[in-house]
C-alpha cells in the first residue's frame, strides 16, 4: 500500500469538471419526491413483508427492522444535526425541555483548548473516535466539490407511502471556517454476508448505521467541549461519503461503488464530521483496487438486476443519481433500489458487499493476498480463480443461521 499526494489523486480519479451534487437526486431521497419512480417502487420503504422461509421469517427479518429503527431515533433527537427535519427539532427541543435533568455545561463562550500543536490534538480525536466505537479513522481538508448544492430534510414523523413529497429542499452551504473532516469507518459483521440472498444481510447495514449514529453524536460533543464547532453527518447527508474517505486514506473507490478498505473491503458503513478544529489531513492511498477489479467484474457478475457495469471507468453517469467529472463505474441505483423494494424479498441487498473478494476476514493469508495483488497486479486474474475456487461469495442455506450464528468481533 502506498500513500498518494492529492495531486496524485486527482489524477487517478477526477477527468472533468466536478458539480456539487444535490442530494434530492440521491435514490435514498428520490422516492420521497419523485412519483413516478415511487410507483415503481412499489413498497419503496424497503423493509420487506414476513413469510414462513428461511432468511425471511419474523425472526429473521425482524432483526433488519430492529437496525434500521435504532438510526431513525438516534437522528430525531439529535437536534444538532443541520438536516433533521425543523419540524422533529421544534418537538423533540419541546420534549426535551420538560427533562429534570440539563445536559452538561459546554465551555463559556470563547474559551478553547489550546490546539497549537495539530499532530497531538489530530491523535486524541482519532483516539477518541475509536474509543467511542469506530474502527477506523482518517482525516481530509473539506474539499467542497463534495458537499451537496441542495439539502433534501426528510421528516421523520411521517412514514408510508403518500401522495406527495414529504421533504424540503433547499441551497446548502458550509461557512469557510470548517476546513477539515473526520471520516470514520465502521466495520460490519462478515458472518451475516453468508447470508446476503435473504432478509438477514440487512442487519449488519441497519446496525452499522445506529453505530456510527452514536460515534457521531459523541466525537461531536466531545468537539464542542473543545470549544470548537462540529457538523454531525451521520447518514447520507450534508456531502458525499465516499470520496471524502478516500481522501482522508480509509480506501479505494471499487467497481460496485463502494469503498474499498485494505482492512474490511466493502464491509463498511461510513460516517463524517464536519469542523472547525485544526486538524492534520491524512493522504489517499493506492493498494491495487483499480486494477483488481479491472480484472474482477465479480461484483457485476452477481448483481440480480445487473445495476453494476462491466466495462471501463467513465465520467459518464447513467441516470440523474450519478455525478459527473470523477473517473469510476457509475452505478445505477435505479435498478439497485428496485431489487431492494421487491416485496418478496424481505427488503435489502448485499451482493456486491459479500461477492467481493476484498470481503474476507482480516487474517495473515488474506493481508498477504492483498499485497501481492497490490505489488503484482498480473496475478489478479489468478487471484480471482483461486476465490471461485474456494467457494468464497456462495450464500450459505439460512435454515440454520440461529444455531450457527455467533455474534461478535471474532467475524472481523
Amino acid at each position: 500500500m502506498k500513500k498518494l499526494t492529492l495531486e496524485q489523486w486527482e489524477k487517478k480519479y477526477i477527468a472533468g469538471p466536478v458539480k456539487r451534487f444535490d442530494q434530492k437526486y440521491t435514490m435514498f431521497a428520490r422516492p420521497d419526491w419523485d412519483m413516478e419512480l415511487r410507483k415503481r417502487l412499489k413498497d419503496w420503504t424497503f423493509m420487506g413483508i414476513a413469510k414462513d422461509k428461511p432468511g425471511y421469517r419474523l425472526e429473521d427479518i425482524g432483526l433488519r427492522r430492529a437496525t434500521g429503527t435504532a438510526l431513525m431515533m438516534l437522528n430525531a433527537f439529535n437536534v444538532s444535526q443541520p438536516n433533521s427535519h425543523s419540524q422533529a427539532k421544534a418537538v423533540v427541543g419541546a420534549l426535551l425541555s420538560t427533562l429534570p435533568f440539563k445536559p452538561p455545561p459546554k465551555p463559556p463562550e470563547g474559551t478553547k483548548a489550546n490546539v497549537t500543536n495539530t499532530q497531538k490534538i489530530t491523535a486524541i480525536v482519532k483516539k477518541v473516535a475509536r474509543y467511542f466505537g469506530a474502527d477506523i479513522i482518517g482525516i481530509c481538508k473539506l474539499d467542497h466539490r463534495w458537499v451537496y448544492s441542495h439539502s433534501y430534510e426528510f421528516n421523520p414523523f411521517i412514514v408510508g407511502a403518500t401522495e406527495k413529497p414529504m421533504g424540503i429542499h433547499k441551497v446548502q452551504e458550509i461557512p469557510d471556517e470548517y476546513q477539515f473532516a473526520i471520516v470514520m469507518g465502521f466495520s460490519m459483521d462478515y458472518n451475516f454476508y453468508k447470508y446476503y440472498n435473504t432478509s438477514l444481510g440487512g442487519a449488519p447495514t441497519g446496525l452499522g448505521y445506529a453505530q456510527m449514529g452514536f460515534t457521531n453524536l459523541l466525537v461531536s460533543e466531545y468537539i464542542r467541549n473543545l470549544g470548537f464547532n462540529a457538523i454531525d453527518c451521520t447518514t447520507n447527508d450534508v456531502a458525499l461519503t465516499i470520496p471524502m474517505a478516500i481522501q482522508a486514506g480509509l480506501g479505494e473507490l471499487g467497481r460496485n461503488g463502494l469503498l474499498i478498505s485494505p482492512w474490511f473491503g466493502p464491509r463498511l458503513r461510513i460516517s463524517k464530521i464536519i469542523t472547525d478544529l485544526p486538524l492534520v489531513p491524512d493522504t489517499p492511498i493506492d493498494f491495487g483496487v483499480t486494477d483488481f477489479c479491472n480484472v474482477c467484474k465479480k461484483c457485476a457478475d452477481m448483481c440480480p438486476l445487473q445495476s453494476i457495469i462491466q466495462g471501463d471507468r467513465t465520467t459518464e453517469p447513467l441516470n440523474v443519481s450519478n455525478n459527473s467529472g470523477v473517473l469510476k463505474w457509475p452505478i445505477n441505483a435505479e435498478g439497485c433500489r428496485m431489487y431492494w423494494a421487491q416485496v418478496k424479498r424481505g427488503g435489502g441487498c448485499s451482493t456486491c458487499i459479500a461477492v467481493c473478494p476484498y470481503n474476507k476476514v482480516n487474517t495473515l493469508p488474506h493481508r498477504t493476498v492483498r499485497w501481492m495483488s497490490a505489488n503484482f497486479s498480473w496475478l489478479n486474474s489468478f487471484f480471482v480463480k483461486m476465490d471461485d475456487l474456494f467457494g468464497y461469495g456462495k450464500p450459505k442455506n439460512p435454515e440454520r443461521f440461529w444455531e450457527e450464528w455467533r455474534p461478535g468481533k471474532e467475524y472481523h
